[in-house]
């Protein structure tokens, strides 16, 4: 399934939950935290172990795909915030838009798929054709199909003026690997497949909840939509793409709306059942809240969950547009937790130093001693040599030592989000360093 609850490797910012249990936001002070070009629609996953890659190093906890100017690209990051571009994933139509990937580290089924993505094909919008799917054995390539719906219960119509007469895609999904063989009429969360998807009319937008025991063959849930537009206030014509995060205590909807678009803020519902929801009356954020990187657009909620010594922390990405610049944000948002692991209403305050410091020690014993170790093994192992390729390595190593130079200073200093910023850049450096090396040494053995 989707990593959604993460246990150890993210920070948490101030968190200060409202009085009704709430969680209140703070924004990370430099937002945004990724910003290429053109980045937006984010879908986030995490693994602890790693995903088992080998082109970061084995560095990424997080992985995100996104849409760029180009197509869907990938990125990753060690900590939510640093993050490194991939590039273009291949293997998907040119078309395809507003991606939601899910990952099951044993293969789903067993089989060599690691990661699924259900996405909207821009190229329609009144057919079950805008909603289409990929398989990928690594996240990078993938290999697209069509899904097929119940003829009794369709996720689209096709017929005016129905609510699910089109779609822009899927909101999010979920797998349960110990779900039903067979569709469960009843228990909808018996289910191996769960999905909350986008239903237009042409115009208006709305949550709609379908479930497969395949993945690619779907019924709708119900004859309405789950999440469904509240006239007169702020999502009073949009409610759609986001995430839900089950707890203990019920369900959690993080969602996009407006009055006019999509993209005008975020919104949250909480649920007991995940299909009757209760909307609180504001939004978390919105494009007139004043604050410039997000004054045009402001949504897509992509969101993961911290538990640790009795604090839930909801951590959220998100698009924001100042209208030339379309990038990812970042927010966190706490609640206490309860002993019987419910949520609690009571004020939680953690300062961002106060978590960042440990973290930035951590990567800077990985980064600047591990690392150092490596580099100084290597230029003992080839000796002085003339070199043009031996030369960059030497300045990409000064140039790392100097990062973890700073890095030392801002951390004893108390700075633990400049001095895990200066670790992390004298990782790539150091890894730069690293690759130019090995390839030296195997070509002088």
């Amino acid at each position: 399934m989707r990593m959604k609850v993460v246990i150890v490797g993210i920070i948490i910012l101030l968190c200060i939950p409202s009085q009704n249990g709430q969680p209140v936001f703070s924004e990370y002070p430099t937002n945004p935290v990724y910003s290429p070009g053109r980045a937006y629609y984010p879908s986030i996953i995490y693994d602890p172990l790693h995903f088992d890659d080998t082109y970061a190093g084995g560095d990424p906890y997080y992985k995100m795909w996104y849409t760029a100017s180009g197509g869907i690209e990938l990125a990753y990051s060690a900590d939510g915030i640093i993050w490194n571009t991939y590039g273009l994933v291949s293997g998907l139509l040119a078309t395809t838009h507003h991606v939601q990937v899910i990952y099951d580290r044993n293969g789903f089924g067993g089989t060599p798929t690691h990661y699924k993505m259900y996405f909207w094909d821009t190229s329609h919008l009144y057919s079950l054709a805008a909603l289409k799917y990929a398989e990928s054995p690594d996240g990078i390539t993938w290999t697209w199909s069509s899904l097929t719906q119940d003829a009794t219960a369709p996720l689209v119509t096709g017929i005016h003026p129905d609510w699910n007469r089109g779609t822009y895609g899927p909101i999010d999904i979920f797998y349960n690997p110990s779900g039903a063989a067979v569709l469960d009429d009843v228990n909808l969360w018996n289910n191996r497949y769960i999905m909350y998807y986008d239903g237009t009319t042409g115009g208006i937008e709305q949550v709609g909840l379908a479930y497969s025991a395949n993945g690619t063959h779907w019924k709708r849930y119900s004859t309405g939509p789950v999440l469904p537009i509240t006239p007169g206030a702020w999502d009073s014509a949009y409610t759609g793409f986001g995430t839900v995060i089950p707890l203990s205590d019920g369900f959690h909807f993080f969602y996009s709306g407006g009055q006019h678009a999509m993209h005008e803020g975020i919104g949250y519902a909480f649920s007991e059942d995940g299909i009757s929801w209760e909307k609180r009356a504001d939004p978390l954020f919105h494009i007139h809240d004043g604050v410039a990187w997000r004054s045009q657009r402001c949504y897509t909620p992509a969101v993961l969950v911290r538990v640790q010594s009795g604090v839930l922390c909801f951590h959220l990405w998100f698009t924001g547009d100042n209208g030339g610049t379309r990038a990812i944000g970042y927010a966190v948002g706490c609640v206490r937790l309860s002993l019987r692991g419910s949520l609690d209403n009571s004020p939680v305050e953690i300062g961002i130093e106060q978590q960042m410091i440990s973290l930035a020690r951590y990567n800077a014993d990985r980064c600047c001693d591990q690392y150092e170790q490596n580099v100084m093994g290597l230029l003992s192992e080839l000796g002085a040599i003339d070199r043009p390729e031996y030369r960059e390595a030497l300045q990409y190593i000064e140039e790392a030592r100097t990062f973890c130079t700073k890095s030392d200073g801002l951390i004893t200093s108390g700075n633990g989000v400049a001095g895990n910023y200066c670790a992390l850049q004298a990782c790539q450096l150091y890894a730069e360093a690293l690759s130019i090396l090995e390839v030296l040494v195997s070509e002088l053995a």
